[in-house]
């Protein structure tokens, strides 16, 4: 891992630690491209309400973790669901492959990546352990 690559997972790290004590989950778009965007939504939740957001490269949306339109648990340690479809390099979305990815209620999801191949999820969870993995496809 490079030396830029962890500075700026520390900065995300301590970023996400001070969201959670404003009590919200925020989802980060990291990916090359500075047309790329992504299209994120809560899967459990009511669709009429549910976190929904489409979010540009450099960008985050939150929601609070005790709210049940983003969190259906309510818990700060509770499982969030998402269904993804990424927009690469100014993709369209029509007819894109969505992926999944979790993570805690009081957490946060930081996407990076240049290809759908190459796409990672890091999981900031509420208590403060980091989990990167790859986004699967449904």
């Amino acid at each position: 891992m490079t030396c830029s690559t962890k500075l700026f997972l520390m900065s995300i790290t301590v970023l996400i630690v001070w969201l959670q004590f404003s009590q919200a989950y925020c989802v980060y778009n990291h990916l090359d491209g500075t047309d790329s965007y992504l299209y994120i939504k809560e899967r459990d939740a009511n669709p009429r309400v549910s976190f929904k957001k489409q979010i540009n490269k450099g960008q985050k949306e939150c929601c609070p973790w005790d709210s049940g339109d983003c969190n259906p648990s309510a818990r700060r340690k509770g499982t969030v669901d998402f269904h993804i479809t990424f927009g690469l390099f100014g993709a369209s979305l029509e007819g894109a492959t969505t992926y999944f990815a979790s993570c805690s209620g009081g957490g946060g999801l930081a996407f990076t990546g240049n290809s759908l191949s190459s796409i990672t999820a890091t999981c900031n969870h509420a208590d403060g352990s980091v989990e990167s993995r790859t986004v699967t496809p449904l």
